[in-house]
């Protein structure tokens, strides 16, 4: 959702003087980002240097130590509303699909869960699109981890969400889900952010890219105008 103030569009995403602590570890030392609504951005960083924090914090499912976060300028710090809640969709390693319910049971609970109208056609199309109508009565249990994730991927895109975080979605997709993921990804024109390890599928789709490293925001810069071999120069060097 664009919102205008001043003739100039509100950032989809705010992020203020971010910081999460845990007893005596920094996982977040102060981060500010602005973040344009329809970014790909693709956040880069080593292990533990806070990337899936940052996504957590976003998505509400952590909230921060101190600092302040913003959605379409609504301060969502300490909490958010369903309807605020419902604009981000979330795909991580976890699919959060329940295991003793089928394919179909799993989005049939997402769909009311997001008050969406007919969602027995949404979620007939989004199976269609990631290749798992002909498993739609199967129980999560029962499915390899590569379907799982297939079926995650409707999950997250259910309810058409303005807003969508990535942590390492690639992990345990064949090559198939990965060609799916990618045309999904790229027919997508809302706001991205993706965590991910490997650089090169990152930087595919990507308008700009971030590097966090022990906390803090290193590097900052739109895609525009940079390679690829540059990037991964500039990713080895914030990274140590």
């Amino acid at each position: 959702m664009e919102v205008k103030v001043n003739n100039q569009f509100t950032p989809s995403i705010r992020l203020q003087n971010l910081t999460k602590v845990y007893g005596r570890f920094r996982a977040l030392r102060g981060v500010n980002l602005e973040i344009a609504p329809g970014t790909f951005l693709a956040l880069f960083g080593p292990n533990g240097a806070g990337k899936s924090t940052l996504l957590n914090m976003i998505a509400g499912l952590i909230q921060p130590s101190r600092g302040a976060l913003f959605l379409d300028d609504i301060n969502v710090t300490h909490g958010r509303d369903e309807c605020l809640g419902s604009q981000v969709g979330v795909l991580s390693y976890d699919t959060y699909l329940y295991d003793e319910l089928t394919v179909n049971e799993n989005l049939q609970f997402y769909g009311k869960l997001y008050d969406i109208v007919d969602p027995s056609k949404k979620i007939e199309e989004m199976l269609v699109a990631v290749g798992m109508s002909s498993r739609s009565e199967s129980r999560v249990y029962t499915l390899s981890h590569g379907m799982r994730q297939r079926v995650a991927i409707a999950r997250a895109l259910l309810h058409d969400p303005d807003i969508l975080l990535l942590d390492e979605p690639y992990s345990g997709l064949d090559q198939d889900a990965l060609v799916t993921l990618k045309a999904i990804l790229t027919a997508y024109n809302k706001t991205v952010i993706l965590v991910t390890h490997d650089l090169d599928r990152g930087l595919e789709l990507a308008d700009r890219v971030v590097i966090l490293n022990r906390g803090y925001v290193v590097f900052d810069t739109p895609k525009n105008g940079l390679t690829s071999d540059q990037i991964k120069c500039f990713y080895k060097e914030h990274s140590v």
